[in-house]
């Protein structure tokens, strides 16, 4: 099999992932999220051992899935998704650490 062959079907099952992806976030009620929400979103619950974690904003912003956006962007995204409850500020903690929002936990369970 050559190398353009490979990478062909590399680049097919890319594409059907992603279009599993987008029906499971759809399913989830979360395809409204933008990608940058989304991919925050999915660095808090990998961050989080369990859906009462405490998640470090830092730690989120070096996740893999949060470096590549730009700060302000990625502050604009956290903010956005404690407004609308997927993630929220820790309780009984200082600044800058997150947790699970409701409308996560209700995703989870």
């Amino acid at each position: 099999m050559d190398e353009r062959m490979t990478a062909s079907r590399r680049f097919h099952s890319v594409a059907q992932l992603r279009e599993l992806l987008l029906g499971l976030e759809h399913d989830l009620g979360i395809a409204e999220l933008s990608r940058n929400e989304l991919d925050v979103l999915y660095a808090v619950k990998l961050l989080g051992e369990t859906e009462d974690s405490i998640v470090r904003s830092d730690a989120i912003r070096r996740h893999t899935l949060c470096s590549a956006i730009a700060t302000p962007t990625f502050h604009r995204a956290l903010r956005a998704l404690v407004e609308k409850g997927f993630v929220d500020h820790a309780p009984m903690t200082k600044a800058r650490a997150y947790k699970l929002g409701r409308r996560a936990a209700q995703i989870a369970h």
